[in-house]
């Protein structure tokens, strides 16, 4: 697909309400868990084992989530770029790292 970039930041998409309260959750676990992660020592092994594993499965969730939509929504890639959501809006991005 060919497609000019504006900038830093180019529309590509939207997703609909759902698929945009979806990849919030998700969005927003990922960074308590990252924030946990400050305060979790590794002395505390149950609790940090726990967040550990939290993260990794939140983590590939996140990942699914966009790579299935990409494919679902046929969504624009370009090396350097990674795409972003507006949470307002529910418009997709690729935007340059």
């Amino acid at each position: 697909m060919e497609f000019e970039l504006k900038k830093n930041r180019t529309p590509i998409g939207k997703v609909t309400e759902s698929e945009r309260d979806e990849i919030k959750n998700l969005f927003e676990r990922k960074n308590g868990l990252t924030e946990l992660f400050k305060i979790v020592t590794i002395d505390n092994n149950t609790l940090y084992d726990k967040v550990v594993q939290d993260m990794g499965t939140t983590a590939t969730k996140f990942q699914a989530w966009w790579d299935n939509k990409s494919k679902q929504y046929n969504w624009a890639s370009k090396e350097g770029y990674s795409w972003e959501i507006d949470f307002e809006t529910s418009e997709i991005f690729l935007s340059k790292n």
